[in-house]
């Protein structure tokens, strides 16, 4: 089939799919309201997407009534300070649907969140529609590619977990259609307004994107144009085309791009080490298909369409001559699912993610208008090819379910059958009734599976969703009230307790905005690459890739580090007892007493608030040097912090020395496993998944007033084959029976193993070592490969046990699973006491004074008695620049992260200002652009009135 270019009236077809479309989305939708549920997802929707586009809509309004302002590019409301440009940049201010927000009040913007949730996938039906209107389709087959390509579990998901991922939706139709206009020697204004907007919307799908067209261009070219055009034009072209847009949009996608190379997912691992998939993916593939409930999106292989698209896809495949670049298509992405380094390249060269099965959408829902279209011409021998093809696909979709117990593949299977009997009996009588009816029957197709995907029951999506007007009380009472008489500044930050704080319905904290307190946690996309590398010289075990402090394992130290003057937590809760030194009670919201008078149960938000949070600025005149800061460890590393500075260059040498050498003290131990042997932690055999070890301390009465802290290196985990593992597991059982007057069932419990190991992916590298103390509970987790953008490679860590006044005898170490550990563990007590106060008071006393913020700076006054370094807890970037009595200085970092400036004897005015890197060099190339931009227009209206 080829593209016609013709121009046709299509109003009555969209409006036949505007009227369908909201019907099925009273389904879609209806589910989640009927059920008391919003469209605000408790993770990335409440914590990013809805707050960002709350403050952008506040900024967008503050630009209009003053168009002349400067950018905001710094906020201090990003955990512990970001460039508000880049994450503006990645999530809103390329998304056009976003300022529909200036419509509305801001009292309004929860109810304008969800109704552009609904108006994005609206955008990206219609987006299908024109796409398939440059064909011969009927309407009804049209407006059923429409719903095949809207509805499906990629955007079920995703068009309300994160909204911006339907936009690729809208752009990659659009985006084919115009490089086909280039092709066909039409004008290439449409490209350059598509390459603008996929460029502008943000760069991650951009690149996606990108690479998507490369593959159409190529296969196009080659299949259809390669004896017709030639190559050179193409390439001109297309090379005009690319370079105006990169031109034009330089301004958003240099600085974002400059942020993706400077964030914590720059040098992950590729494809997380892996060459293959876990077996259970291989498993569950081809029933990911069409399982449009499925919500078991593995590596994001999200594909869940009506059943219709097996029969295309087999109807291309055999009709590949007529249709090669489908079924190149076809080909191409099936070997591109097998092999987890498509999804890395994709992806940025990080991890595995098969997001790019977004752009599968287009040639899937095309192929199925392609065969309802020609379904009165169907062969017998087509019809059998599609008879046996489903018995061999069902057979193997049964088979598996005795492994997954997926209930929610019955329905896609049962319309896969109806599917094939309509299609067997269409093609035997010719009706002209034939497109509404496989219109009816997608209809119910995606709309049970939308039911299936979202209802409540069996662990349906709309229980990941916040419930109705709980976010704009979640805003309000987040602290319960406490945060309400504290200062509105940003010279102090505040935390929660690890693990300690819920909010109900699944909903953590990573992120605090809308408030009135700045908090130290912060889960963005893209993160400061240096407080990733300050979180893991510490060994941070909380430190994510998209959330590198978290609550900094409620190590005291670094808590007053950041600034954290006051701490949150909930009483009968996660560690409602590990509590920072120097943390006191403040103040305490209502307690609320359990019904069966169980006082274990009672509820209480308390506020702790601790006199030693460093300042934000402050003048430090004692420095550590290289040689002996590498030295260090980690936990000393930590008290170095309040003792002096760390710089990494040879200005350290004109500074007073530093030393933590008795602040931090090793502690002796035994390890001891539960059958009362003694073990080394370099080489630990667990064979029993019962097995615990005990850590005795020697001489716990000795430390007095310490942070416990558990550093462990070295980190190796060796686990077990298969088939060892299902062995020992049936030992244990067997031992445990020995007493049991029942007979063991061996089949059953193999059974059981065995399907509980396959779909965990067994064997394989994750594992988790927890420790226990009379305080906390904390763990050490190497993540799955699975887990994609939060994998992490753990060889160390450190474990906060929690401040005692004295050591407990014992604490409990439980690894995860069977298998071979190593480990070097050394256990070191942390003094908190009166030098250390004393040394946070000298640190209080020489903080930058008169502390004035505005836009993109902050500024102050202070006065030295001799040369020193100001310090900072401001995350270090090329983007700061400072000035000392208004004379430029150079910024540098200390601390291995964070802003610094040397100063000398006397009174200083200092000032810091910051500018997001790359912003000046993409507005010089968007000029650049413009420049281009008005010199071609010129060019083709002198051409045009020459001619």
């Amino acid at each position: 089939m080829q593209f016609s270019f013709e121009k046709k009236r299509n109003s009555s077809l969209y409006l036949k799919y505007t009227l369908i479309f909201s019907f099925v989305s009273l389904f879609v939708y209806g589910t989640y309201l009927l059920t008391g549920h919003s469209l605000i997802w408790r993770l990335d929707g409440a914590q990013q997407h809805l707050p960002l586009l709350q403050e952008y809509q506040q900024l967008l309004h503050s630009f209009l009534h003053n168009p002349f302002q400067k950018l905001p590019q710094w906020s201090w409301s990003l955990g512990a300070g970001g460039d508000i440009f880049q994450i503006y940049s990645y999530y809103v201010l390329g998304d056009i649907f976003s300022y529909l927000t200036l419509l509305f009040p801001t009292s309004k913007i929860v109810f304008v969140y969800q109704f552009l949730i609904v108006i994005r996938l609206y955008c990206a039906g219609a987006a299908f529609c024109f796409f398939a209107s440059h064909f011969k389709f009927a309407q009804p087959v049209i407006i059923t590619g429409s719903l095949i390509y809207i509805f499906n579990a990629f955007l079920l998901y995703s068009n309300v977990a994160q909204p911006f991922f339907t936009i690729p939706f809208i752009i990659f139709p659009l985006l084919i259609i115009a490089i086909e206009r280039v092709l066909q020697g039409l004008s290439i204004w449409p490209l350059i307004i598509v390459f603008c907007w996929m460029l502008f919307n943000n760069f991650y799908f951009a690149y996606m994107l990108g690479i998507g067209a490369i593959i159409f261009l190529v296969l196009r070219y080659l299949l259809y144009y390669r004896k017709k055009i030639p190559l050179l034009q193409i390439f001109i072209k297309l090379s005009f085309c690319t370079l105006m847009s990169l031109c034009l949009t330089a301004i958003v996608l240099i600085p974002e791009v400059m942020a993706v190379q400077n964030s914590t997912r720059n040098g992950a691992v590729f494809a997380n080490g892996l060459k293959l998939y876990p077996f259970y993916y291989y498993l569950a593939l081809p029933s990911q298909l069409i399982n449009g409930g499925n919500r078991d999106f593995y590596f994001w292989s999200a594909l869940g369409f009506a059943s219709i698209v097996f029969f295309a896809i087999i109807y291309i495949l055999a009709k590949w001559r007529r249709y090669p670049l489908l079924a190149s298509i076809f080909m191409i992405g099936g070997i591109m699912l097998l092999f987890p380094l498509f999804g890395a390249l994709f992806n940025g060269f990080m991890a595995p993610s098969n997001r790019w099965t977004l752009m599968l959408a287009l040639p899937l829902s095309f192929a199925c208008c392609i065969l309802i279209t020609n379904v009165s011409k169907l062969s017998s021998k087509l019809i059998h090819l599609f008879r046996n093809l489903l018995i061999i696909y069902s057979v193997f979709i049964i088979s598996c379910y005795y492994f997954q117990n997926d209930e929610k593949i019955f329905i896609p299977l049962l319309f896969l059958f109806v599917t094939y009997g309509v299609l067997a009996f269409y093609s035997q009588h010719h009706t002209t009734k034939v497109f509404p009816i496989f219109l009816v029957l997608v209809l119910l197709n995606v709309t049970l599976n939308a039911v299936y995907f979202e209802a409540p029951y069996n662990g349906g999506y709309s229980n990941e969703m916040l419930p109705l007007g709980s976010y704009n009380k979640l805003v309000k009472q987040r602290y319960a009230g406490l945060n309400t008489d504290l200062k509105d500044t940003k010279d102090y930050r505040v935390s929660t307790i690890s693990g300690n704080y819920s909010l109900g319905s699944g909903f953590h904290m990573y992120n605090t905005l809308p408030s009135n307190t700045n908090s130290i946690s912060s889960y963005y996309s893209l993160q400061n690459k240096n407080i990733g590398s300050f979180a893991n010289i510490m060994q941070n075990s909380q430190f994510e890739a998209n959330i590198p402090l978290a609550q900094l394992d409620d190590r005291t130290v670094l808590n007053n580090f950041f600034g954290v003057r006051y701490l949150f937590t909930q009483l009968n809760r996660t560690n409602d007892q590990k509590i920072p030194a120097g943390y006191k009670l403040d103040k305490v919201s209502t307690l609320i007493s359990d019904a069966n008078q169980n006082a274990s149960q009672n509820s209480q938000t308390q506020r702790y608030r601790s006199d030693y949070a460093f300042p934000l600025l402050y003048w430090q005149d004692r420095a550590f040097s290289r040689l002996d800061y590498a030295k260090l460890s980690p936990t000393q590393k930590e008290r170095a912090l309040a003792a002096g500075v760390f710089l990494g260059t040879k200005s350290s040498k004109h500074l007073k020395k530093a030393s933590v050498r008795n602040e931090v003290k090793n502690i002796d131990y035994q390890l001891i496993s539960s059958r009362g042997n003694i073990v080394s932690p370099t080489d630990i055999q667990r064979k029993d998944s019962a097995e615990s070890y005990l850590i005795v301390l020697k001489n716990p009465n000795a430390f007095k007033n310490c942070e416990l802290h558990l550093e462990f290196s070295d980190i190796s985990y060796t686990p077990e084959t298969l088939q060892n593992q299902l062995e020992l597991e049936q030992q244990k059982r067997r031992s445990t029976a020995v007493n049991s007057p029942l007979m063991l069932n061996d089949s059953l419990s193999y059974y059981q193993n065995l399907r509980y190991h396959i779909l965990q992916g067994t064997p394989d590298s994750s594992f988790s070592l927890t420790a226990v103390s009379p305080l906390t509970s904390a763990t050490i987790k190497q993540p799955k490969q699975n887990e994609l953008s939060f994998y992490k490679t753990v060889n160390n860590g450190i474990l906060n046990m929690g401040y005692f006044t004295t050591l407990p005898s014992s604490l409990e170490l439980t690894p995860s699973k069977i298998g071979n550990y190593h480990f070097k563990l050394k256990i070191t007590a942390e003094k908190i006491d009166k030098r250390y106060f004393a040394e946070v008071k000298e640190i209080q006393k020489n903080g930058l004074k008169k502390l004035q913020f505005s836009r993109n700076s902050v500024s102050g006054i202070i006065t030295t008695s001799h040369t020193g370094i100001l310090t900072s807890a401001i995350p270090y970037s090329k983007g700061w620049h400072a000035s000392d009595n208004g004379t430029p200085v150079h910024v540098r970092k200390t601390n291995n992260a964070f802003v610094g400036i040397k100063l000398k004897p006397g009174k200083h005015q200092i000032k810091l200002t910051y500018q997001t890197p790359g912003l000046k060099m993409g507005q010089h190339f968007s000029l650049v652009g413009i420049m281009l931009l008005a010199i071609s227009i010129l060019v083709i209206k002198i051409r045009k009135k020459r001619a």
